[in-house]
Formats: C-alpha cells, sequence, structure tokens
C-alpha cells in the first residue's frame, strides 16, 4: 500500500525548465526582436540613420520596457514612461516564473498551461518594450 507522500509524489509534478520552455521563450523574444528591428531600421524613428542605434536597440529588445528609452538614448521622459511600465512588465514575467513552481497534476493540459503561462508572461514583458517603443516614437 502507498504512503500518502508516495501518492502525492506521483499525482503533483513541480516543472522542470527544459527544452519547451526555451522554445517558448525564444519564439516570443526572436518576435519582437524581429518587429523592433523593422520599426527602427525602417525608418519610423532617427535611429535609422545610425546603425550603432538600429543595432543598440534591436539588441535591446531583451530588456523588456526599455526598449523605447535605449532608442532615444535614455532621454527623460522616454526613460521615465519605460519605468513606468516597469512594475507592471515585471509582475506580468514574475508570475509566468512562478506559476513554474507551482505543484500541479500530471493529468494531460497541465504541461500545456504551464507554457502558456511561461509565454504570457513574456508576451507582457516584450509587449511593455513594444508600448515603450511607441511613446519613444510618437
Amino acid at each position: 500500500m502507498k504512503s500518502l507522500s508516495d501518492k502525492f509524489s506521483t499525482t503533483v509534478q513541480f516543472t522542470r525548465f527544459g527544452l519547451s520552455h526555451a522554445v517558448v521563450f525564444g519564439v516570443v523574444w526572436l518576435g519582437f526582436t524581429a518587429l523592433t528591428y523593422m520599426a527602427v531600421s525602417g525608418g519610423l524613428s532617427n535611429a535609422s540613420q545610425e546603425r550603432g542605434l538600429v543595432a543598440m536597440t534591436t539588441l535591446g529588445t531583451i530588456a523588456g520596457p526599455m526598449t523605447g528609452a535605449i532608442s532615444r538614448r535614455f532621454q527623460g521622459c522616454c526613460l521615465q514612461a519605460s519605468m513606468s511600465l516597469l512594475p507592471y512588465a515585471a509582475t506580468g514575467l514574475v508570475i509566468g516564473v512562478l506559476f513554474q513552481c507551482l505543484p500541479l497534476p500530471c493529468r494531460r493540459g497541465w504541461q500545456g498551461l504551464r507554457l502558456s503561462v511561461w509565454g504570457l508572461g513574456w508576451l507582457v514583458w516584450f509587449g511593455s518594450g513594444m508600448v515603450s517603443f511607441a511613446h519613444a516614437l510618437s
């Protein structure tokens, strides 16, 4: 007869970060990086004339809400707009990461839910970069 702890360990699973998590992150990050590159190099901002600034803004996509500030060389109002988005973006990302630590049942669909919340956290993070970038372009 199984003890309660044995039964618990077989019905509840803590996640391990693995290939699926990396793929979800990579797809979301690359999508937003491509959008940022197209916006900056396409002439939507003054940065399109400076290759270094285009590269810096594109690589800065990983910084989420700071993308707009990066594209304007941390100009005061753009930095303030980015900083005001930071708590919301960080909250979304933290929720996505912490959800991975919840003990969930091993039934079908739970891994999909984990990955969806993980991806949603990254969408919030990178999406706030697009909001920040939109402010920088205005």
